[in-house]
């Protein structure tokens, strides 16, 4: 994906209620409504444009906001990136200059179209997907503005292009490199742990992360370490624990609890792999999955267990 280096950003609503969401899959961007039919005629006259609204009955301080918009969407710069928000993404695009009239125009489409160069975009830099929940509400709130077309603040803007670009500022990026060193540090002291406590650290990261165990731990079932259940879904995943495996503990796991009840997840944990593991064809349109080594370390993190593997690696 390419990196948008922009002089202006704009937002711009896709109509009222989303109902334009599918300039999205036309490639365009919309705007406008019968009421602005008469902004192409006037040929950027500005002071005209205005006064044609005032004329249709609209007050001065919303004749100027509308003529302001048309402004901006019929605006020819190149620079400027424009984004709008839908289906749950940031949407990002840089328009062509020529602006075309909608034939039949409704309620389903604007009177005005702009075709995105390239279309419209939903990934960053690194092809990673805008994801709204991962997006900062200094941005999204943008999302409550009543009008249609509005410039970005400068916080906004400096935001914006951060996510478009997928670059840091320099506190994420020093924070990610010290919780780099957090994972790297704890895969060490995991692979100290005794087997029971790597056992008992598996079962607390399940805990944590939604699912309840509904077997005894260890050592009574055959080829099975714990199983596990998600609350609400009632997904069950039979677990097998191992500090070391290779691959042919890898696929001798992988037919043993293939055997089990379909309806179950199956998994293999392993701190200390032995080799490039993989896991082999599916068997009955099931696949064993693999937990190794640096995604037990992002486990532990994420379920709040560093202080427990730092006291049980002593």
């Amino acid at each position: 994906m390419r990196k948008v280096p922009t002089a202006a950003i704009r937002y711009i609503k896709l109509g009222a209620g989303g109902r334009w969401e599918g300039a999205l899959d036309r490639g365009w961007l919309e705007w406008g409504t019968a009421d602005d039919r008469h902004v192409a005629g006037l040929g950027g006259d500005w002071k005209a444009v205005y006064e044609a609204y005032v004329a249709k009955g609209r007050v001065p301080a919303t004749a100027t906001g509308y003529t302001t918009e048309a402004k901006a969407f019929f605006d020819a710069d190149p620079a400027v990136t424009w984004i709008t928000f839908a289906r749950g993404r940031m949407w990002w695009c840089v328009a062509e200059s020529k602006v075309q009239a909608i034939e039949g125009a409704g309620d389903a489409s604007g009177a005005f179209y702009r075709m995105a160069r390239g279309g419209w975009q939903d990934r960053d830099a690194n092809g990673v997907v805008l994801d709204l929940d991962r997006l900062s509400t200094r941005l999204t709130q943008l999302q409550g503005y009543q009008r249609s077309i509005c410039r970005l603040t400068a916080d906004q803007k400096e935001l914006c292009l951060r996510y478009i670009n997928a670059t840091l500022d320099p506190v994420q990026t020093a924070m990610t490199a010290a919780r780099d060193d957090l994972k790297q540090h704890l895969r060490t002291l995991i692979r100290r742990l005794a087997w029971r406590d790597f056992e008992q650290l598996i079962d607390l990261a399940f805990a944590r992360t939604g699912w309840t165990r509904v077997s005894s731990l260890g050592g009574t079932m055959k080829d099975v370490d714990l199983v596990v259940e998600q609350s609400f879904t009632r997904e069950r995943m039979s677990v097998q624990i191992k500090s070391k495996a290779d691959q042919r503990t890898i696929d001798d796991y992988a037919k043993r609890l293939g055997e089990r009840a379909p309806r179950e997840r199956i998994m293999l944990i392993c701190h200390s792999p032995i080799g490039k593991l993989t896991a082999p064809p599916p068997l009955q349109e099931r696949r064993l999955e693999l937990v190794m080594d640096e995604e037990i370390a992002d486990l532990s993190i994420n379920a709040g267990l560093v202080d427990w593997v730092i006291a049980r690696s002593l």
